[in-house]
């Protein structure tokens, strides 16, 4: 063992040692890690946990790495309790979903956290951007004060109408979780935002140089039609001064209510370039105020826009929400390309 390891080692152990011995809980031991990495910054220094729920126990490990000489795996395990290594007898891994680098994704933390990603598809790659956001805010954590975490609490309650304790108590049972492991998982969603930011923060400016046109919006209001004569009919008319936009729009509400079908689309819209769709972008940036473009094809039918105003982009608030969102994913994006992603659940090649 080289010199350098000799001094890291005993350092290690005895902050594992500590955690046991305090009974710590796994917030406050990745907190303690930061000053541990501080000391130790020529290695990586990675803290495995696992948990049992049903007797409130933890076990720590450590890993210790250092580039082109290799990893040394530390532990320590308290009389009467079981050691890491016959843990695998007992198929310590069964509960586990995947790991991205050196982090556990357990099944019951994924499952926990579909009710607010399930419309969020694809489903796989939002659980390994989970892991990657959880290595990262263990590498360089994120404090949340006492108010900032109990108003994510209020906001976490009243999204699940958990307006009183008794509420709070039945939803912790059906889903099969803890107090304390509640208020961790909403206390890492919010840290999420704040590690956006951190992300972003001196990318925004520059990214909006580069991109800015991205970010011109056109202002309009809009007319989907099933049926495409009907829309190039309607087309016809407005632009033969015929018919007015705004009684087309009505025409065609009136006779969708009358056969019981809904009305396709709400008729006001506000289109970034970046979001509009490829058929039209062009024709409709290059618009001037009134011009009628369409019937273009989209996916439920076709679509006529008047033009009520293209506004140049300017780097404001929503602008700037929707470009650190951007380089945020892109970042994610980086992170999963450069991970060891090991699937412990299920098929894997389905994931791969």
């Amino acid at each position: 063992m080289n010199d350098s390891f000799r001094s890291a080692v005993p350092d290690v152990l005895e902050y594992l040692f500590a955690l046991q011995q305090e009974q710590v809980r796994p917030r406050e031991a990745r907190a303690r890690l930061q000053p541990l990495r501080g000391r130790h910054s020529d290695f990586r220094i990675d803290l495995l946990v696992e948990e049992v729920a049903f007797e409130q126990s933890v076990h720590y490990d450590a890993l210790l790495c250092r580039e082109g000489e290799g990893t040394v795996s530390l532990s320590y395990c308290p009389e009467r309790a079981v050691p890491w290594p016959l843990r695998g007898v007992h198929r310590w891994s069964e509960g586990d979903l995947v790991r991205v680098n050196a982090n556990v994704l357990p099944v019951h933390t994924a499952m926990a956290c579909l009710d607010f990603i399930w419309d969020e598809a694809p489903i796989i790659e939002r659980l390994i951007n989970l892991c990657l956001i959880q290595e990262e805010l263990e590498r360089e954590p994120i404090e949340l004060s006492d108010a900032e975490l109990q108003e994510e609490m209020n906001k976490f309650r009243a999204a699940k109408k958990l307006f009183k304790a008794e509420d709070t108590r039945l939803w912790l049972e059906r889903h099969g979780m803890s107090h304390e492991s509640l208020e961790r998982y909403v206390s890492e969603n919010a840290m999420v935002p704040k590690l956006r930011d951190r992300v972003a923060a001196d990318r925004v400016d520059e990214y909006f140089r580069q991109h800015s046109k991205d970010f011109d919006t056109a202002w309009v209001t809009r007319l989907v039609v099933a049926d495409e004569s009907e829309a190039r009919e309607l087309a016809n008319q407005i632009r033969a001064g015929e018919l007015e936009f705004v009684a087309a729009a009505e025409r065609c509400f009136v006779d969708a209510a009358e056969h019981g079908k809904s009305f396709l689309t709400a008729p006001f819209a506000v289109i970034e370039r970046r979001e509009s769709a490829t058929a039209f972008r062009e024709q409709l940036f290059a618009a001037t105020q009134d011009q009628l473009i369409g019937p273009v094809p989209i996916e439920k039918g076709h679509v006529l826009l008047k033009v009520l105003k293209i506004v140049p982009s300017r780097l404001d608030d929503r602008t700037r929400a929707t470009i650190k969102m951007i380089v945020f994913d892109n970042w994610l994006a980086e992170r999963r390309q450069a991970a060891t992603i090991e699937w412990c659940w299920g098929n894997a090649s389905k994931t791969d």
